[in-house]
């Protein structure tokens, strides 16, 4: 009888600490949106001073910590995607301007450039009609080649595209395009055939409103925000070396920017 009137003194206890932690973690939620709600609406009465507006159900995105990171050139990562496209019997070609150009005795080839474009040229047989069937024979005539994780997805009527992220961000401009005439894959695209690394060991937090206040501020005016993402994109070549910027890609009414957060600064678009 003792017994079960203690199990009953802690069965009540445990459901009052429940409780109370349910009420907590409901109190932190309402607090949390709040917040989110009376910044987004401080940050719609400020842009708006510019001329800027935010599109309906806009919401500021969430900030992260990304560390500074880089991908190197390697001649033996190049042989490599040459081996796995072209087979084994590959003839090497090195062009003054930096470039290695492998191609076989069937007149397939591919050419790696110094920032990291690729132009490929392969041979299949006939030319795909769906969309599924572009995007799995895509996958297959590439296989071997150093992916990264990253996946084929069909890209309008008749291209594939693959793309692949980095620390768990998009790497925005890193991206091969496919398309196929009689007989050939075309491949071309910027990619990094070895995995980034990163530089520093340190890593920084971008914080979403003050990247929307940055980009407000030198936006034309009149200018619909309808979406902001993270990610990185590859910065210029520079001893067999391409660093990872930062930045936040922009969708707007009147198309795509990018804001390098360092610098506070819009970037050109670069066709990838």
């Amino acid at each position: 009888m003792q017994w079960d009137k203690v199990k009953t003194i802690l069965l009540a206890i445990l459901l009052a600490v429940d409780g109370f932690l349910a009420w907590n973690l409901s109190q932190n939620f309402v607090s949390h949106s709040q917040r989110t709600r009376e910044t987004l609406a401080d940050v719609r009465e400020l842009i708006g001073e510019q001329g800027v507006q935010l599109a309906p159900g806009f919401s500021i995105p969430a900030g992260a910590t990304l560390p500074a990171l880089e991908a190197e050139r390697s001649a033996s990562a190049e042989e490599q995607a040459a081996a796995a496209l072209l087979g084994q019997n590959v003839q090497r070609e090195d062009g003054e301007d930096g470039s290695a150009y492998f191609s076989n005795t069937d007149g397939e080839s591919i050419r790696f450039s110094r920032d990291g474009t690729l132009e490929a040229r392969l041979r299949v047989e006939g030319v795909p009609e769906g969309r599924g069937e572009r995007v799995q024979l895509a996958g297959q005539r590439l296989a071997g080649f150093p992916a990264h994780g990253g996946v084929f997805a069909a890209d309008g009527e008749d291209a594939v595209r693959l793309e692949a992220w980095t620390a768990g961000v998009p790497l925005f401009d890193r991206a091969v395009t496919v398309t196929f005439e009689e007989g050939w894959l075309l491949a071309s695209g910027r990619w990094t055939l070895e995995l980034p690394y990163t530089t520093t060991g340190t890593s920084v937090y971008y914080d979403g409103a003050d990247a929307l206040l940055t980009y407000a501020f030198q936006a034309q005016a009149g200018t619909i925000i309808r979406d902001m993402t993270l990610g990185y994109r590859l910065g210029e070549e520079n001893a067999g070396r391409i660093p990872l910027v930062v930045c936040w890609r922009i969708e707007t009414d009147k198309g795509t920017e990018f804001l390098d957060p360092s610098k506070m600064a819009v970037l050109p678009v670069k066709n990838s």
